[in-house]
């Protein structure tokens, strides 16, 4: 699953740990992080914790403990060092504290990856140069408000579509297993069978063998 980060241009580099140098399709493909995400976005959990949120800087609204930070208040020596080799973290993981805008994921990071760990460097993200150009009618705060709320929207719903087509593949995937399961079920079967007929036959043949050189041997003494 791809975070809704931005794109990383072909310079820069990481900024001592506090951001990524690299992006979500860089990292391994996990089947368990792939399951969850699936689950979560196709069969939300009303109880699934909401994370805490991150209050952006200049705003008025005033923190409240266990529910939303200041950006301006977050320590970025107190935020966890997560090697890219560890990633993607499932669902689970314990340092996954902050708020995202999917419900049921949270972050280890303020804006960080999906997958966990520290955002992009802003100097490898073209997130804000792609931003503008699909949204150059943008004038005041209100409308930039609500073009990122349409982007958000559009983000999820493809995430939804992905994640339907993911559930779709691996129901097609189960039931050609179930199906090889089934076969070569039956193809031991098959094979037991004829194993024990042939045994039968051995034993037979044996048998049969066995008595004709008993009669014969009968009738040589006579």
């Amino acid at each position: 699953m791809a975070s809704a980060a931005g794109t990383a241009s072909p310079t820069g580099s990481s900024s001592n740990g506090r951001y990524a140098s690299y992006v979500p399709h860089d990292l391994p493909y996990n089947e368990a992080y792939e399951n969850a995400i699936m689950q979560i976005t196709l069969r939300p959990d009303p109880n699934a914790k909401r994370g805490i949120r991150v209050i952006p800087e200049g705003s008025s609204e005033q923190a409240q403990e266990g529910v939303s930070v200041g950006a301006a208040d977050i320590a970025w020596e107190s935020l966890p060092i997560i090697a890219e080799a560890d990633l993607p973290l499932l669902l689970d993981d314990p340092r996954r504290i902050y708020a995202s805008q999917v419900p049921g994921i949270l972050l280890t990071h303020p804006g960080g990856y999906h997958e966990g760990g520290p955002g992009l460097d802003p100097e490898m993200d073209t997130f804000a140069e792609d931003f503008t150009s699909r949204h150059g009618d943008v004038q005041d705060a209100v409308q930039l408000r609500a073009a990122k709320d349409k982007d958000v929207k559009a983000n999820l719903e493809l995430l939804k579509k992905q994640m339907l087509d993911r559930q779709k593949a691996v129901e097609h995937n189960a039931k050609i297993h179930s199906q090889l399961k089934a076969l070569t079920e039956q193809h031991e079967l098959e094979l037991k069978l004829l194993k024990n007929s042939a045994e039968e036959q051995r034993v037979k043949r044996e048998t049969r063998e066995k008595k004709k050189r008993e009669r014969e041997a009968a009738a040589g003494t006579k």
